[in-house]
């Protein structure tokens, strides 16, 4: 059994914490702050705001966690969701660009960011885990 390292659970906190901050803002705030102009569906929004509390609720449980194995599924489908994700924010940001306004397009490249971000310290964590 290997322990999990810090750095593993260092990037499980800053995904919890971003998980939960985009889930509060997709499920409960959507319409508040935010609902771009044009888009017509609300509920898709609030699924995904769903599954990101969600994922955050599964990070605090592998926080708890002490051997690797244990976590080691749930880690790999943080990885593919963010993977995915980042894919249809992009093809989103690159399809819709010239319909939104400029705060939209900064929110977008700031949110593309993060999930970059994000998944490159999932991948860079699982490796160091591996090795």
């Amino acid at each position: 059994m290997t322990e999990i390292k810090k750095f593993t659970k260092i990037v499980l906190l800053v995904d919890t914490i971003l998980w939960f901050i985009f889930g509060i803002l997709l499920t409960f705030l959507y319409d508040m702050a935010m609902n771009p102009a044009g888009w017509t569906n609300p509920y898709l929004p609030r699924m995904f705001g769903g599954v990101n509390l969600l994922s955050a609720i599964f990070a605090i449980l592998m926080l708890r966690k002490k051997e690797w194995e244990e976590i080691k599924l749930t880690f790999e489908y943080f990885i593919g969701l963010l993977i995915f994700t980042l894919i249809i924010e992009v093809a989103v940001y690159a399809t819709l660009y010239s319909t939104f306004e400029a705060s939209w397009r900064l929110q977008g490249l700031f949110t593309i960011t993060v999930e970059a971000v994000l998944l490159t310290l999932g991948i860079v964590s699982y490796i160091k885990q591996r090795s």
